[in-house]
């Protein structure tokens, strides 16, 4: 006998797509301050930032990855949309902040890096996109 889906399932979807959507808002605007750090100061060189930047947006893709292919796979995605709408939020906001962050990650992955004006000036474009989620206590 197997065990059965339960609403407690259809939350911890809930909240590991919460979880990863804000953490990886967090991430994207830390990763961006600390590569612009690293370029003003020119340490290290431009070529070790630039892979930097690229792991991470292939990180950030694979991220966003999971919920998609959650979103196309799981006969329980319904359930998470409804749970969500219960709890009074709106699937087009989810929608917007996860094509937002598809953006940013998507921008990342094609840009031409290899030269500190070049992740300075992506990395001032990613801070200007990404502002920190809300949270009580500073992060």
């Amino acid at each position: 006998m197997a065990i059965s889906q339960t609403p407690i399932h259809v939350l911890r979807v809930l909240l590991q797509i919460e979880q990863n959507l804000v953490g990886l808002q967090r991430d994207m605007l830390s990763n961006a301050n600390a590569w612009l750090a690293m370029a003003n100061a020119q340490i290290p060189d431009a070529p070790t930032i630039t892979q930097y930047m690229k792991d991470a947006a292939s990180s950030y893709e694979t991220r966003l990855g999971w919920i998609l292919n959650y979103k196309n796979t799981s006969p329980n995605w319904n359930s998470v949309v409804a749970m969500y709408t219960a709890l009074g939020g709106n699937v087009n906001d989810a929608t917007t902040l996860y094509t937002q962050m598809k953006t940013v990650a998507d921008g990342i992955t094609n840009a031409t890096l290899g030269t500190y004006a070049s992740i300075i000036t992506a990395c001032n474009q990613i801070i200007s996109a990404v502002n920190p989620p809300d949270s009580l206590w500073p992060e």
